[in-house]
């Protein structure tokens, strides 16, 4: 693993490009008139990194992050975002993934704020969700194929979690519930 601590230099570049980011969206709707572009994972596990307090795993290995705050017991993280207005676009996971817990990240565009949610799910727990009436994310894994379905709908709402952390991106601001 090759882990990175998002310190203040980093999360200043990642806030300023995420603006960037918020006009090219913009720009691409009148152009358009479709839904515009998703937020890129980088920009929102760079963040969800900073709010949470965890090292950003750069190396092409298992997990997107990684939660030392326990030394002998130290968390993969995988980490997923949706930027989309309602919240319910499809996430898609590979067919081999592995980590300790996922992390939801969902944009609330209009007031530039991200909602974090440790859900307390690992691969094994994910592999019992239902992607459709009749396959669960570990069936369409064990095909080789991407599962794909709404985090929001399959466990934030369904489990009524509510958000541990959030982040207001214009100040900078970590506000923990």
């Amino acid at each position: 693993m090759k882990l990175i601590e998002v310190d203040e230099a980093r999360i200043k570049t990642v806030i300023d490009t995420y603006f960037h980011w918020k006009e090219l969206d913009a720009e691409i709707k009148t152009l358009s008139g479709t839904r515009g572009i998703n937020l890129p994972s980088e920009l929102s596990e760079y963040m969800a990194c900073y709010a949470l307090k965890l090292k950003l795993n750069k190396a092409p290995s298992e997990g997107d992050a990684v939660d030392e705050s326990d030394p002998k017991n130290k968390l993969i993280i995988e980490i997923k975002g949706c930027s989309a207005e309602s919240g319910t676009a499809p996430n898609s996971f590979s067919p081999s993934e592995k980590f300790d817990d996922l992390v939801f990240v969902r944009l609330v565009k209009k007031d530039d704020k991200l909602k974090i949610y440790r859900t307390g799910i690992n691969s094994e727990k994910l592999k019992k969700i239902k992607v459709n009436k009749t396959q669960t994310v570990g069936d369409q894994q064990k095909e080789k194929r991407r599962p794909r379905f709404s985090i929001q709908k399959k466990i934030i709402d369904k489990l009524k979690l509510k958000p541990d952390v959030v982040f207001y991106i214009r100040e900078k601001r970590i506000e923990c519930k």
